[in-house]
C-alpha cells in the first residue's frame, strides 16, 4: 500500500513542524516508514510500498499529487504535445493541466484523483475520476488545506460523523462528500475543483443523468450487440497491467466470467498477454453458493489458471488478524478471503486485480419502462408487455402492473407508504437519528420510483450508476492490489446508459445485450444461465458458527453510543430465534451488516476481537 498526505499553506509561511507532526502521528503509530518532501510553502508525505504509479510529479514550478490510470493515454500526449515522451499517466496529466487548465479534464478517461499545485501562485486543480474508483479526501484548516489518499489520514481529532453511520445503514446513499471522520469530506465522483485563497469550490462533469435511453431501437441489435463487445473488449485490454501482473476474479456469474473470458478471447487473438490467473471463491463447498459448476466451463474452455479459495473462515481467523481498514464495510465477515486472496496474488507476483463489479447496473434495466409507457398514452402497449410477462413468469397480471406501472405513478407521498418490499431500514437504528438526518424509513425501491413522468425508467438507470461509487468498497484488497472493473470504462456506461429498455429486461434474458455481445467468448452454460446464488445462505450460517465470537459486539455497542441504535432492540434480534424463511434473509443481512459496523468501531477502539492480541496494518 502506498499513501500520501498533501498540505497547502493558505498565506506566505509554510507549513509548521507541530502541525506536521500531527499529520504524521497515524503512520508513526502504524510502524510505516515515510518522508515529507517541501513542496513550495506546502509539504507532502508520502509512506508505504514503492511498487505502482508514482503519487508525485513536477514540471516546472507545478507539482501534481495523486493517483492516475488512464484509458485515453494517447489523447492526453496529444493535449500535452508529449507524443513519444515516455512519461507517466500523472506526468502527462500534469503537462496537459500545466497548459490548458481544466479545459481537457473532462475528456480524460481512467480512474484518477488527483491535485495539481501552483506554489508561487498558491492556486491549485483537483479532479477526481467518474465513479472515484480512485478516491481523495480533504480538509480545510484555518492556515492550510489538507488533501490525502486515505480519509484517516485527516482524522486528527478522532471524532467520528454520526450522519455517515445513520446512512450507511439506513440504505440512504452516501451523497458525493460523506465521510466517516468528522472534519474529514471527500472530493465527488466526476467532479473539478479549483483551489484559490484557501476557498476549494467543486463543480461537476459528468452525470448518468445526463444521458437518456432512446425510444426507438437505435440500430439493428447486431450492430448493437457488436458495438458492446468491441467496447467491452477495449475496456478489459486497457486495464490490464505488465505481462504476468494481472488476475482476475472469477465468481461463475455473467459479469466476472466475462471479464476473464474476453482477457483470454483477446489472448487467443494475439491481441493481449492475457491473464496470470483467476481467483474463485467457494463459500461453503458443496451448498448452493459452490458456483464452480459455472466457473469450471470458463476455465475449462480457455484454459486459465485458478487459485480455488475454498470454505475460507468467518468474521474470525486464526491466520489473519481483522484489518483496520480506512473507511467501514459492511462484509468485515468476509475478510479472511480477502486476504488469502491479497496473499495469493502477491506471492505469484501479481499487482492487478480485474473484477465484473458494475455490470448489474448497467446492463440489468428495469420494468419502470412500463409506467413511462402509460404515462406517454401507450395503455396497449403496457397491458400487452404486462400480461406476456406476467405468463413467462408464472405471476400474477396484477403484481406486475402495480409494481411496474400503478405504483410508480402514484404521488411520492402515497409510494412511500404502499411499496413495503422488505428493503426498509434495519429496525434498531434509533428513529431521532434517522429523523434529524432526513433519513427516510421505506423502501430502496420508493427511491428508485422518484423519476418524473414518463422518465421512470431513466432515472432507475441513472440512480443504479449513480450508486456505483459508494459499492467500491474494497478497502482490504486495494490496500495490496490494483483493482480495476473493466464494467466501468465510461464510453462503455455511457452506450449502456443510452440503451432501449427492450435490449436490457427481457423475460428469462436480463442484461440481453451483454448476453449478445459475448455469444462465442463466454460458454453457453454461463451466458445462458438464469439467476445466480445469493449470499443469504452464507450469512446466516457465518451467524451461526461465530455466534460466541459475536456476541461481544452487541453487549455495549459504539454504535449505541453514538447514538445510530437501540442497544435494547439491536441485542433482542441478534438473540432472537430463527424467522421464517422467507424473512430470514433481510434479516441476516441486516444483522450482518451493523455488526459489520459495530466491528470496525471496536476494532478502531481495540475493544474488538477479544481472542486476538493484534490487529492488521491497514
Amino acid at each position: 500500500m502506498r499513501f500520501f498526505t498533501v498540505l497547502l499553506s493558505r498565506g506566505n509561511h509554510g507549513i509548521p513542524d507541530d502541525i506536521r507532526r500531527r499529520f504524521e502521528a497515524l503512520p508513526r503509530s502504524r510502524g510505516y516508514s515515510f518522508t515529507w518532501h517541501s513542496i513550495g510553502q506546502g509539504a507532502l508525505l508520502i509512506g508505504g510500498e514503492a511498487w505502482g504509479e508514482p503519487t508525485m510529479a513536477t514540471h516546472g514550478e507545478l507539482v501534481a499529487i495523486g493517483r492516475v490510470r488512464l484509458d485515453n493515454r494517447e489523447e492526453l500526449e496529444q493535449w500535452a504535445e508529449a507524443s513519444g515522451a515516455g512519461l507517466g499517466d500523472l506526468e502527462l496529466v500534469l503537462r496537459t493541466v500545466a497548459m490548458h487548465g481544466a479545459k481537457f479534464i473532462p475528456r480524460i478517461l481512467g480512474d484518477f484523483a488527483f491535485v495539481v499545485w501552483d506554489p508561487k501562485a498558491r492556486t491549485g486543480v483537483v479532479a477526481c475520476d467518474a465513479f472515484a474508483v480512485r478516491r481523495l479526501y480533504y480538509r480545510a484548516d484555518k492556515d492550510f488545506t489538507a488533501f490525502a489518499s486515505r480519509a484517516e489520514l485527516l482524522a486528527l481529532t478522532g471524532e467520528y460523523n454520526v450522519e455517515y453511520f445513520a446512512r450507511l445503514l439506513g440504505m440512504s446513499g452516501l451523497g458525493e462528500q460523506l465521510t466517516v471522520y468528522a472534519g474529514v469530506s471527500r472530493v465527488p465522483e466526476a467532479s473539478i475543483g479549483t483551489l484559490a485563497n484557501g476557498k476549494l469550490e467543486f463543480r461537476r462533469y459528468w452525470s448518468a443523468w445526463d444521458f437518456e435511453p432512446e425510444l426507438r431501437r437505435p440500430a439493428p441489435e447486431e450492430e448493437v450487440a457488436g458495438l458492446c463487445r468491441q467496447l467491452f473488449a477495449t475496456s478489459v485490454q486497457r486495464r490490464l497491467g505488465a505481462p504476468g501482473e494481472t488476475w482476475a476474479q472469477l465468481s461463475g456469474g455473467m459479469d466476472s466470467s466475462s471479464v476473464v473470458s474476453t482477457a483470454a478471447w483477446l489472448a487467443e487473438r494475439g491481441e493481449i498477454p492475457g491473464l496470470a490467473g483467476t481467483v474463485t471463491f467457494v463459500d461453503r463447498e458443496g451448498s448452493s453458493a459452490d458456483e464452480r459448476a459455472y466457473s469450471d466451463t470458463v476455465l475449462q474452455r480457455w484454459g486459465v489458471r485458478n487459485l480455488p479459495i475454498v470454505d475460507p473462515p468467518v468474521w474470525y481467523d486464526e491466520q489473519y488478524a481483522p484489518p483496520l481498514t480506512d473507511q467501514p464495510r459492511l462484509d468485515l465477515h468476509a475478510y479472511p478471503r480477502d486476504r488469502r486472496l491479497c496473499a495469493a496474488i502477491v506471492a505469484q507476483g501479481g499487482r492487478v486485480l480485474l473484477t465484473g463489479w458494475g455490470g448489474d447496473e448497467m446492463f440489468t434495466g428495469n420494468m419502470l419502462f412500463l409506467a413511462d409507457w402509460i404515462a406517454r398514452g401507450q395503455l396497449i402497449r403496457a397491458a400487452s408487455e404486462m400480461l406476456r410477462r406476467a405468463v413467462m413468469g408464472r405471476v400474477s397480471f396484477w403484481e406486475v402492473a402495480y409494481r411496474s406501472g400503478i405504483c410508480p405513478l402514484m404521488p411520492q407521498t402515497v409510494r412511500r407508504r404502499l411499496v413495503l418490499d422488505g428493503n426498509g431500514t434495519h429496525p434498531w437504528l434509533a428513529e431521532e437519528t434517522m429523523q434529524r438526518h432526513g433519513i427516510a424509513t421505506g423502501s430502496l425501491m420508493a427511491s428508485d420510483y422518484a423519476g418524473s413522468l414518463g422518465r421512470k425508467y431513466q432515472h432507475a438507470n441513472a440512480m443504479s450508476i449513480q450508486g456505483v461509487p459508494n459499492m467500491l468498497s474494497f478497502g482490504l484488497v486495494e490496500d495490496s492490489l490494483d483493482v480495476r472493473h473493466p464494467f466501468l470504462y465510461r464510453p462503455l456506461v455511457e452506450f449502456a446508459l443510452r440503451l432501449p429498455p427492450e435490449m436490457c429486461a427481457r423475460p428469462h434474458a436480463r442484461k440481453w445485450v451483454l448476453r449478445e455481445a459475448m455469444r462465442g467468448i463466454l460458454p453457453e452454460a454461463v451466458r445462458d444461465r438464469i439467476g445466480k446464488a445469493t449470499a443469504g445462505d452464507v450469512l446466516a450460517w457465518s451467524l451461526t458458527t461465530q455466534r460466541q465470537h459475536l456476541a461481544t459486539l452487541v453487549q455495549d455497542p459504539i454504535l449505541a453510543e453514538l447514538g445510530v441504535i437501540d442497544a435494547g432492540k439491536f441485542r433482542a434480534a441478534f438473540d432472537a430465534p430463527p424467522l421464517p424463511a422467507h424473512r430470514a434473509n433481510e434479516m441476516h443481512a441486516a444483522l450482518s451488516s451493523t455488526l459489520s459496523v459495530e466491528a470496525w468501531l471496536q476494532l478502531r477502539a481495540g475493544r474488538w476481537p477479544r481472542r486476538v492480541t493484534t490487529v492488521a496494518r491497514m
